[in-house]
C-alpha cells in the first residue's frame, strides 16, 4: 500500500492544492515536487480511507490525484519498461492513461494543456508491453468506466511544444549576438541534462468525471462551425456537472462571440445572451438565440421570468461577478433551477477564498454546489450550482 498520493493542477495552483490537502489531513507532508505536479506523504490511515471512498480528496484545483508508487528514469523506453513493471508487481490495472504535468502557466508561449501525441504513443507502447491479460482497453481516448483500476504514468519532463522550443531558440540567438551580456549571467541558466525520460508512476481508481480521462483531460474535438474556444469550456462544464440541461430555457450572461452559446443551442436550448459585444453572425442566425445587447445591470429582470439555467463568464473578480448573479437570482419574478458560473482569479490568491463563494451560492437556496478548477479553464473555476428538489 502506497503512503503517497499525487495530484495534477495548472501551475500557479500548487499553494492553493498544498492549503487543500493539509486541511483535510493535518498530517499530510510534502514530498517530491515540481510545478504542475506534488506528491504528499500521508498517514496509513488516511490512505486507507481514501482507498475506502469513505472520504475523498477534496481538492477544487487539482485536475486529477492519485496514489504514488514511485518514479522510474532512463534514456530509451526500453530501458524503463522493467523498472515499471517491477515497481508495479502484481498488481493487475484495467487500464493505462499516460500524461505530462504542465510545463508553464496557461497562456505562456501560448501553453493550453493537452494530451500530446508523446502521451498517445508511450500509452500504445505500454499498453502492448503490459506484462498481464487485464486490459479492458489499450485506447486511452476511451473513458473508463466507474470503479476501474488505472495505472497513471506521469510524464514529469515531456517534450515542450514545438512553439516553447522555437521560442527558447530565438531568445537564445538574441542574447549571443548581445555580447554586453556578461557571461556569468548566461552560464547560471544552464541546466545540467537529466534522464531523456522521467515518470512518476501511480494509479487511482476511477470515482469521478474526471478520473475516467488521461490527467482529467477531455480531449475534445472541436467542430468546424465553433467560433470561440469558450465552445471547450461549456462541453466540458455541461459533460462534468451531469445538469440536464436539454430543451432548456437559458440565460447566458457574457455570451458573446457565442461560442459557449453553440454547446447550448446544440443541446436544443433557448438561449438569450445578455452581452454588449457583438454575437458572431451564424450564432444570430439561430432562431433558438436571443441577444440582449446590453450590461446585464441595464436589463429588466422580467426578462428573466422564463429563465431556468442561468450561465455566466465575465471577465471581472469573483465577488462582482456574484454580486451581478445575486441581483438575478433573488429577484422576486426569478425562479432559477440550476446554474454553470465562471469565477475568475485576477489574483491566485482569490482561490484560498472558495469556501467563501460556495457558502455565499447556498445562501441563495442553491443546496448542491461543486465547484472545480476545468481542463479547460485558465485562471478560474467553474461553480455548477442546482437547486434539488426545484419548486417555481
Amino acid at each position: 500500500m502506497s503512503s503517497f498520493i499525487f495530484t495534477t493542477s495548472q501551475v500557479g495552483a500548487e499553494p492553493i492544492i498544498k492549503e487543500e490537502v493539509v486541511g483535510q489531513f493535518p498530517e499530510a507532508r510534502l514530498a517530491f515536487s515540481r510545478p504542475g505536479l506534488l506528491t504528499f506523504k500521508l498517514p496509513d490511515e488516511n490512505i486507507q480511507a481514501l482507498q475506502k471512498m469513505e472520504v475523498p480528496l477534496k481538492s477544487v484545483f487539482a485536475r486529477t490525484w492519485g496514489y504514488s508508487i514511485g518514479s522510474v528514469r532512463g534514456e530509451t523506453v526500453e530501458e524503463i519498461l522493467p523498472k515499471l513493471w517491477e515497481l508495479t508487481g502484481e498488481r493487475r490495472f484495467d487500464r493505462i492513461h499516460v500524461f505530462g504535468r504542465d510545463l508553464h502557466k496557461i497562456g505562456d508561449y501560448k501553453f493550453e494543456p493537452r494530451l500530446t501525441d508523446e502521451a498517445y504513443d508511450l500509452c500504445r507502447q505500454l499498453s502492448e508491453a503490459y506484462p498481464f491479460d487485464s486490459l479492458k482497453s489499450k485506447d486511452q481516448r476511451e473513458a473508463a468506466l466507474e470503479g476501474e483500476t488505472v495505472l497513471d504514468v506521469i510524464l514529469v519532463n515531456p517534450t515542450p511544444p514545438t512553439r516553447v522550443t522555437d521560442f527558447v531558440a530565438r531568445r537564445e540567438t538574441s542574447e549571443e549576438a548581445q555580447e554586453s551580456k556578461p557571461q556569468k549571467a548566461r552560464k547560471g541558466r544552464e541546466k545540467k541534462a537529466g534522464p531523456r525520460f522521467e515518470w512518476l508512476i501511480g494509479w487511482h481508481r476511477v470515482h469521478s468525471f474526471q478520473s475516467a480521462f488521461p490527467g482529467g483531460m477531455l480531449d475534445l474535438e472541436v467542430p468546424d462551425y465553433v467560433v470561440s474556444r469558450a465552445w471547450l469550456k461549456m462541453e466540458e462544464a455541461l459533460r462534468w456537472s451531469h445538469f440536464p440541461i436539454f430543451n432548456a430555457r437559458v440565460c447566458e450572461i457574457g455570451s458573446a462571440p457565442g461560442g459557449a452559446t453553440q454547446a447550448l443551442l446544440a443541446r436544443g436550448c433557448e438561449v438569450m445572451g445578455v452581452d454588449p459585444a457583438e454575437m458572431h453572425p451564424n450564432v444570430l442566425a439561430d432562431p433558438k438565440f436571443r441577444h440582449i445587447r446590453s450590461r446585464i445591470a441595464f436589463v429588466k429582470r422580467k426578462e428573466f421570468r422564463r429563465v431556468r439555467w442561468l450561465t455566466c463568464d465575465i471577465n471581472v473578480p469573483p465577488n462582482y461577478t456574484l454580486d451581478v448573479i445575486e441581483s438575478v437570482v433573488m429577484h422576486p419574478e426569478v425562479s432559477v433551477r440550476g446554474m454553470i458560473l465562471t469565477l475568475k482569479f485576477p489574483d491566485w490568491n482569490m482561490g484560498f477564498e472558495v469556501k467563501d463563494y460556495i457558502a455565499r451560492i447556498k445562501s441563495w437556496g442553491f443546496n448542491i454546489v461543486r465547484a472545480r478548477q476545468l481542463h479547460y479553464s485558465h485562471q478560474e473555476i467553474c461553480v455548477a450550482c442546482l437547486k434539488k428538489p426545484f419548486r417555481k
